[in-house]
C-alpha cells in the first residue's frame, strides 16, 4: 500500500482493493475516516470513498497512524513508559512537526507527519536490553551528563535511533523517512550529505521532538537529557532575537485538543 501510494500514476480503485485484502486495516481506515477529526457530513462507507474523499497524502498519514498504533501503543518497561504513553508521545511529534511543516511552507506536511511518528520506533526493539542496564543508564546520564541516546550507544552498543533505521528498512520506507528515524536527534549529522529538503524534513521532526519532550508528553527515563541542536537556526526560518521558537511553542499548545482527537480516532482498538 506503501509503494502504491508513493506511485501517482496508482488507480484509486486498485488502491482500494488492496487495502480491502486486509479487514483490520480496512476497519480502521473506516473508523478514523469518520472520527470527529474529519467531521464528513455523512458516513464513509468504503475504502474507494476514502480514497476520494481524503486522497492520498492524506491516506497515507492515516495508515502509518494505524500501522504506529499496533506497534507503539504497548508499555516499553525498559524506558519506565506505560502503556500508551509512547502512542500519545508519537501522535503529538507527528502533530508537531506538521504545523511546524506548514508554518515554514515545508512541501509535504503529511510526510512531516508521518517522520514524528515514526521516529522512535526503535525504542520497541531495544527495550529489552534496557532493564538490564538501566541504573548505568540513568548514571551515566546525570553523572557525565550524555544525552540518553549517547548513553545508550556507550551501554549497550547501540542506540534506538540506528534500530529504528534498520527497522524502517525492513519496513520499505523511502529514504527521507529513513534519515527522520537515524538522525532526529543530531540533524547536523546529515548536513552536506542530503539535500536541503531532506535535512529540512528531519530538522522539522527535530524540533517538533525537542518541543514534545518539554511538554512531558509520553517521557521515561530517556526524557532525562535531550539537547537541541543549533542547525535549526540555519535550516528553519525561526530567529533567536525574535522569540521565534518561542512563539512557535505557544502556537503548539493550542493543538492538544486535535492531539486527543487523533488519540480517541484509534481508542479501543
Amino acid at each position: 500500500v506503501n509503494g502504491m501510494l508513493n506511485d501517482p500514476n496508482t488507480d484509486a480503485k486498485e488502491l482500494g482493493e488492496t487495502i480491502l485484502m486486509d479487514p483490520s486495516l480496512t476497519a480502521q481506515v473506516l473508523k478514523i475516516c469518520n472520527s470527529a477529526e474529519y467531521g464528513f457530513s455523512r458516513k464513509i462507507g468504503t475504502v474507494s470513498e476514502a480514497v476520494t474523499f481524503l486522497g492520498y497524502l492524506v491516506l497515507k498519514r492515516i495508515i502509518f497512524t494505524i500501522i504506529s498504533h499496533c506497534y507503539l501503543n504497548r508499555p516499553v518497561q525498559g524506558y519506565a513508559i506505560e502503556q500508551g504513553a509512547l502512542w500519545e508521545n508519537a501522535v503529538t511529534c507527528g502533530t508537531f512537526a506538521q504545523h511546524i511543516a506548514q508554518k515554514v511552507e515545508f512541501e509535504d506536511s503529511e510526510l512531516a507527519f508521518v517522520g514524528g511518528l515514526l521516529r522512535d520506533i526503535g525504542k520497541i526493539a531495544i527495550d529489552s536490553y534496557i532493564p538490564h542496564q538501566k541504573n548505568v543508564l540513568e548514571q551515566a546520564v546525570v553523572k557525565h551528563r550524555y544525552s540518553f541516546i549517547d548513553a545508550e550507544q556507550e551501554i549497550i552498543g547501540v542506540n534506538h535511533a540506528t534500530i529504528g533505521y534498520y527497522m524502517g528498512i525492513q519496513w520499505n520506507l523511502p529514504q527521507s523517512l529513513l534519515n527522520v528515524i537515524q538522525h532526529h536527534h543530531r540533524p547536523s549529522e546529515i548536513q552536506g550529505t542530503v539535500s536541503p529538503e531532506e535535512l529540512q524534513l528531519v530538522t522539522i521532526v527535530h524540533l517538533a521532538d525537542v518541543f514534545t519532550t518539554m511538554l512531558g508528553v509520553g517521557l521515561g527515563i530517556d526524557g532525562l537529557m535531550y539537547s537541541i541542536d543549533n542547525i535549526i537556526y540555519d535550516v528553519l526560518p525561526f530567529s533567536k532575537e525574535e522569540n521565534g521558537l518561542e512563539k512557535l511553542y505557544a502556537e503548539l499548545l493550542e493543538k492538544r485538543e486535535e492531539i486527543q482527537s487523533k488519540i480517541t480516532a484509534l481508542a479501543g482498538s
